[in-house]
């Protein structure tokens, strides 16, 4: 290996091993969950072996973390709490008043978000997530009808769904009168 190779291969290790370790896995534990062998961890950990790009995403994405921060050889472990406080999440008027309730951060793949829906006003069609992203929505007050490809329903206070939305969809405040109010919980594919 170069001397480029060589500290690549070390940094990567040692970024591994931390990460690891934070997160309290065993090399058996992390390899199941990467689907990398114990002994193929162990070599990228001593910097013994230049892992591939594959075997980083894996590593990465079995760690919960981006694989840049291995690259990078971002070793301090992330925080195991997260906080978001009040008016400072991601937030829009248009054509609905929205708010992100839910911090973010590397290897987070989950949106909370609140969503104000004036009366007879319509989101979307939203275009289609990735392949495997689901929405779960729960209708806290009014009424609103969700359209997931050529499916729909219709849901009342109270009412909650989860919906595939790897393909164009929707959210519908049918009611002249009044406003809907409703909690998406967003799971990235």
């Amino acid at each position: 290996m170069s001397t480029l190779e060589n500290e690549v291969s070390l940094r990567v290790g040692r970024a591994v091993k931390q990460q690891r370790v934070a997160a309290g896995l065993s090399l058996r534990v992390l390899a199941a969950r990467s689907g990398i062998s114990p002994s193929m961890i162990s070599e990228v950990e001593r910097g013994t072996k230049s892992p591939t790009v594959i075997t980083m995403m894996r590593l990465a994405q079995a760690l919960g973390i981006n694989a840049g921060a291995l690259l990078d050889g971002d070793t301090d472990p992330a925080p195991r709490i997260l906080v978001l406080r009040r008016g400072e999440g991601a937030a829009g008027e248009h054509p609905a008043r929205w708010e992100s309730l839910g911090p973010s951060g590397p290897g987070i793949r989950i949106d909370f978000v609140r969503y104000q829906i004036p009366p007879s006003t319509v989101l979307g069609p939203t275009p289609a997530h990735a392949p495997g992203t689901v929405e779960h929505m729960h209708v806290a007050a009014g009424t609103v009808r969700v359209t997931v490809g050529d499916e729909t329903a219709e849901l009342v206070a109270g009412d909650s769904c989860s919906c595939r939305t790897d393909v164009p969809h929707g959210v519908e405040n049918p009611d002249p009168s009044a406003e809907a109010l409703i909690y998406l919980v967003v799971e990235r594919g």
